[in-house]
């Protein structure tokens, strides 16, 4: 928890920790319709931060055409993420404040010389404060600067969701594997016929889908796998053992009794 945060939750009256409140509400934030795509694709990294992948993905799938067509530009205009909040600036400027106290060390020592030397001057005093206060906020930026590496991945990893199926896309032929698949390839054609391009949170959705109906395979008996993979139908079933004719016992009259 930096400082920043922890004085935060003192001015606002409050003990919880706002990684304790993103996990009571399930990281539920609720943004307004006039969204720009920027900003939206900043909510959406933050978002798959604190939530599963497919519930990210099943979000950014039910966006419209426009839409998902906005944030794919926005990604390419944009790589890396833009930071806005004010931490942003703790670094260069925590430099900047070391750079000047530590010149102005050097200009105090250079013009009074081993003569000068004794009591701190004001001077002084402020140039040593400037090196601790540039210290302190180049440890902050740095601090917060990696507690965003995760946003910043999932920014990057945001941009394969929006992005087109093209023959530029890592997952192309993924996708070309998944459409083997009917489960999947039922959604694809669903996905063409209603939005129409195939993007990269489609590939999510099919691996999902026929990750399920792998599963729901499994689920079936073996009796029944068996017959479909010997290409037997269930009229051509062979029959169980108990229910196959016993042998039965005839009776042959003596000889004795067949010359009477």
């Amino acid at each position: 928890m930096t400082v920043a945060s922890m004085f935060g939750q003192l001015v606002q009256g409050s003990l919880a920790s706002t990684a304790g409140l993103e996990r009571s509400r399930e990281g539920y934030r609720p943004s307004g319709s006039g969204e720009s795509g920027q900003r939206q694709l900043a909510r959406l990294s933050l978002r798959m931060t604190r939530q599963p992948e497919l519930a990210t993905a099943r979000e950014i799938a039910g966006l419209s055409a426009a839409e998902l067509a906005a944030l794919a530009t926005e990604f390419t205009l944009s790589p890396r993420r833009k930071r806005t909040d004010l931490m942003r600036f703790a670094t260069p400027a925590g430099v900047l404040v070391f750079a000047a106290g530590l010149a102005g060390l050097m200009l105090q020592e250079a013009s009074l010389g081993a003569a000068g030397r004794g009591v701190l001057s004001a001077f002084e005093i402020i140039c040593l404060g400037s090196l601790i206060a540039g210290l302190f906020a180049v440890a902050m930026g740095t601090m917060k600067a990696f507690s965003l590496t995760s946003v910043d991945l999932a920014y990057g990893h945001l941009g394969l969701y929006t992005g087109a199926l093209d023959e530029q896309h890592p997952w192309l032929y993924k996708t070309y594997l998944l459409m083997r698949n009917g489960a999947a390839q039922a959604y694809r054609d669903r996905v063409l016929q209603e939005r129409g391009v195939l993007r990269g949170v489609d590939y999510v959705l099919m691996r999902e889908i026929a990750r399920a109906d792998e599963e729901r395979v499994m689920t079936l008996t073996a009796r029944a796998v068996a017959a479909q993979v010997q290409g037997i139908s269930e009229g051509q079933a062979s029959p169980r053992p108990e229910a196959a004719g016993e042998p039965r016992l005839t009776l042959v009259e003596s000889g004795v009794t067949a010359a009477a």
